[in-house]
């Protein structure tokens, strides 16, 4: 008697040997002994469920979902690995190449993250967070056309959408188009009320249209709250954390609420769950300064840089303390430590500038000052700008020098503000004078500069490195 051997399984079989194939990716190792027992467990399943899963039509989404995990805890090389294979495997499932387009953003590998929105883009075309990273992407690379159409393509799916009007209303201030920018500042704000650094950009665009009264209202009610898109793949990431990240979460949510005590209690218990958890330690004691416990927060900062002594946030809420006491060269070194690690730090340029100034080091301060005049003019972040700021320091800071570095400092923050024609004619002194002082060094490169302002329909810095060399050339 014959039997009929069916092929449908065996056609299975060899699909499913097929995309095991595929997957040449090795997955980074993780060192988990770090982490809390809890997380260490969540982890480990997952991994033991994707190994069950090897030979199973399963294997994209579990390679997903452990890289989801991996991502959530800011594993982020085993995270990348985990994505690709499950991309491999499922080329048309959109989670995976965009959550690898948001590692690489994250990371700064713009050209990587670009491509991977575009192609996150193509499989679903109605995900709003792709089009407003890329419309970010472009903008923090200067490439204004391709920022305003992805900004646009967003509020043709969300027309309300505050990120991508915030989105357009950069680019419409880069180019000049202050009207427009004013218009859609002014819908962002209306959908996010509390999201007070659009009030620096209205500012902006309301000076571009010459209303100063209304440019100096919104100056006096800017902040550092920002406006993000809603993102459900990223956000949901928290939903899978455990143990100590959810009472950093918890703790967090608190602290922006200025519910202290709540924050106090949630991050004790972070730095219980894992007492070596610096940014537990950071968290906890920034609590501690906001009621009133600085003996506690001194010990809690101090105990984090045991722990990491290169953190530099941990340097930087301990200075502030310290300069409460007028505790001012402890202060300075503890600023100092942080800008070798992260130089473009404004809050700590600015303090340590104000701290240098406090200790009678005036030169050193001056100097310090100019480098804050700088970033607030010319920061590659837009939204960290702050021209009106910027040339109030960079003319304080010529006023006390008649240097010309730092004229052409305050040709740059009136760039900023669009003041083109003023900026220009700054531009032209400060050539004049290093022409009459010898400083041959730096004629071409301020010539270079006048290029920039001169009868030109927009003069916002976009990608300036001249002052940047003068004023950063020597290491703190």
């Amino acid at each position: 008697m014959s039997t009929k051997l069916s092929v449908a399984p065996l056609r299975r079989c060899v699909r499913i040997f097929l995309l095991t194939l595929a997957v040449t990716h090795a997955v980074h190792s993780q060192d988990l002994s770090n982490l809390e027992e809890s997380v260490r467990e969540q982890i480990t399943t997952a991994q033991a469920a994707l190994a069950a899963a090897a030979k199973s039509p399963a294997l994209s989404e579990e390679y997903g979902k452990l890289g989801q995990l991996y991502h959530a805890y800011s594993l982020i090389s085993a995270a990348r690995d985990c994505y690709l294979n499950a991309s491999r495997l499922a080329p048309k499932d959109f989670r995976w190449i965009y959550l690898l387009g948001n590692l690489d953003q994250t990371e700064g590998r713009f050209d990587d993250a670009i491509r991977r929105y575009q192609t996150a883009r193509t499989l679903r075309p109605d995900y709003v967070p792709t089009l407003v990273n890329l419309g970010n992407i472009f903008l923090e690379l200067n490439r204004l056309e391709d920022a305003r159409e992805s900004f646009s393509a967003a509020l043709e799916i969300d027309k309300n959408n505050p990120a991508a009007h915030y989105g357009i209303g950069q680019v419409a201030v880069s180019k000049r188009n202050y009207a427009e920018a004013v218009d859609h500042f002014e819908k962002t704000l209306a959908q996010v009320p509390d999201a007070n650094r659009v009030h620096y950009s209205l500012a902006m665009a309301y000076r571009g249209l010459g209303n100063a009264e209304k440019a100096k209202a919104h100056l006096g009610q800017q902040g550092s709250v920002g406006v993000r898109v809603a993102d459900p793949l990223v956000d949901r990431l928290r939903d899978l954390i455990t143990g100590e990240r959810v009472y950093l979460a918890r703790g967090k949510v608190a602290f922006e609420a200025k519910r202290y005590a709540d924050a106090v209690t949630e991050f004790r218990k972070a730095v219980a769950a894992k007492p070596d958890s610096v940014t537990a330690r950071i968290n906890l004691g920034a609590a501690l300064t906001q009621v009133g416990d600085v003996n506690g927060a001194v010990e809690q900062f101090e105990e984090a840089l045991r722990l990491e002594p290169g953190r530099v946030n941990a340097h930087y809420n301990l200075a502030v303390l310290l300069a409460r006491q007028n505790k001012h060269e402890q202060a300075i070194t503890h600023l100092r430590s942080a800008l070798r690690v992260e130089e473009n730090d404004l809050n700590a340029r600015l303090l340590l500038a104000q701290e240098l100034k406090n200790a009678a080091r005036s030169d050193e301060a001056l100097l310090e000052y100019s480098r804050v005049a700088y970033l607030l003019a010319a920061s590659p972040q837009y939204e960290l700008r702050n021209g009106a700021r910027a040339l109030d320091l960079a003319q304080q800071v010529y006023n006390s020098t008649n240097a010309v570095q730092h004229g052409a400092l305050v040709a740059l923050a009136l760039a900023e503000l669009g003041r083109c024609s003023e900026a220009a004619d700054w531009q032209r002194r400060m050539i004049t004078a290093a022409e009459r002082e010898g400083i041959t060094d730096l004629l071409g490169k301020l010539r270079a500069g006048l290029k920039l302002y001169d009868n030109v329909q927009s003069c916002r810095p976009a990608n300036e490195t001249v002052l940047r060399d003068v004023l950063f050339e020597k290491p703190d």
